[in-house]
């Protein structure tokens, strides 16, 4: 298997702000992309996404013997090296291996030039086009379904069982978790079980926050790291890193900068009325819960905002508590998760993004981490104080944009960490 890098695109005049990559693919592929150079790479993870989605664009020349098949390169193996020695001399593990599965060749065009992902010629004798990998996982999730009943099982061990058995995951990130319930599950696709697990799992026996994700932690390895975690303690977690905003203008050396920020939303009480959480943080979820086999109808929750029955967010479940042990079963839990379930997800909406922020590249970061970010007044001659924004916050995506030229940044999308508490 063999290496090529961009060599002269990728120096930069300091080598402090300097990021190296190669680029291989195993077996022939390494044929066909011996002659092309990479201009751009493209690695993304969210906390609300089960997968991993990395993309290279390359620029290839057209009229070289032996003609490419680029067939050839589908289902193979995708190795990234990116390493930015800089970083060793503060402390910080300075390079990153990624492996994933090639699984997309971009669309080809010669009439819509400024589609980016279309494979387009850019010349007569060079043309542009873009490779999508995946984690390994993803191709198994979507080549499964499971079709199995689990009795009185928490949704950490279904979670832990069907990512291993089914997904053939090989890293994993499970917090344990309450309730011990039935479930059946029927002709699903192993990532559609574990959501529903998210959607019932309670953390510290109240808070239905888990979600399903995943990182490029350990993805050398072939596969990145699966993770089934909730807010709750997510936010409990230390900071990886205190970035500081740099008043001098762009740094790519200095590990701990800040190169740009803006908050999108500081609060926004309408969307919180309407997920069922008033301007207080009060609770304003009802639930209505029919149990068929006895003829129980309960009114749970908030029921004094309303007018009449029901209040704030609204819902309705069928639910087995009170005759669970006539039906030989476990209770289902229904009235403690849903409940907050919606918004306690609702705080991790793309319009409630508290804080974007730009800093040079570092393999540090991932979603699930915290940062803190300290932002001080500019005031000369003065006792320098933080800003409104300072904090501890949870990433919860972020884009690595790898660039030839070696001026490499990651652009990081974060919450308050008070999601961990239920509010915005």
């Amino acid at each position: 298997m063999a290496d090529y890098d961009n060599d002269v695109a990728t120096h930069t005049s300091d080598t402090d702000n300097y990021t190296s990559c190669s680029v291989s693919i195993e077996g022939s592929g390494d044929n066909i992309i011996s002659d092309t150079s990479w201009t751009n790479i493209i690695l993304a993870e969210s906390i609300l996404t089960p997968g991993l989605q990395t993309s290279i664009r390359f620029e290839s020349y057209t009229d070289l013997l032996p003609i490419k098949n680029f067939d050839d390169v589908k289902g193979l193996p995708l190795s990234i090296y990116i390493k930015k020695p800089s970083l060793a001399k503060k402390g910080y593990v300075s390079d990153k291996t990624i492996v994933q599965t090639i699984y997309r060749l971009g669309g080809r065009s010669s009439t819509k030039a400024n589609d980016t992902n279309n494979r387009k010629l850019i010349n007569r004798t060079v043309e542009e086009l873009t490779l999508h990998a995946c984690d390994e996982t993803l191709l198994s999730d979507a080549a499964s379904l499971v079709s199995k009943m689990w009795k009185c099982t928490t949704p950490s061990a279904i979670t832990d069982e069907v990512l291993r058995s089914c997904a053939g995951a090989k890293n994993l990130n499970v917090e344990k978790c309450d309730p011990a319930r039935d479930f059946v599950a029927e002709n699903k696709h192993p990532f559609g079980v574990v959501a529903q697990q998210a959607n019932a799992a309670l953390a510290g026996g109240n808070d239905p926050s888990f979600l399903h994700f995943m990182t490029y932690e350990k993805a050398e390895s072939g596969q990145g790291t699966h993770h089934f975690r909730s807010l709750k303690t997510m936010t409990q977690q230390a900071p990886i890193i205190k970035l500081k905003y740099n008043e001098t203008g762009a740094s790519y050396s200095a590990p701990d900068a800040i190169m740009n920020y803006y908050f999108p939303c500081d609060f926004d009480l309408l969307s919180d009325i309407l997920n069922g959480v008033g301007s207080n943080g009060a609770d304003m979820n009802s639930l209505a819960l029919f149990n068929p086999s006895k003829g129980i109808f309960s009114l749970l929750g908030n029921q004094a905002t309303g007018c009449g029955i029901g209040g704030g967010a609204y819902k309705i479940a069928q639910s087995n508590q009170g005759s669970e042990k006539a039906e030989y079963s476990c209770p289902d839990f229904v009235s403690t998760y849903l409940l907050k379930r919606q918004a306690r997800m609702a705080l991790l909406e793309k319009d409630k993004i508290a804080l974007r922020l730009t800093v040079a590249w570092n393999p540090i970061y991932h979603v699930g981490k915290m940062i803190n970010i300290e932002l001080l007044n500019n005031t000369s001659g003065k006792e320098r104080y933080l800003r409104y924004g300072s904090g501890n916050y949870l990433i919860v995506a972020l884009v690595h944009n790898i660039i030839a030229g070696g001026y490499s940044t990651i652009t990081i999308d974060c919450v308050s960490q008070t999601v961990g508490e239920g509010q915005v």
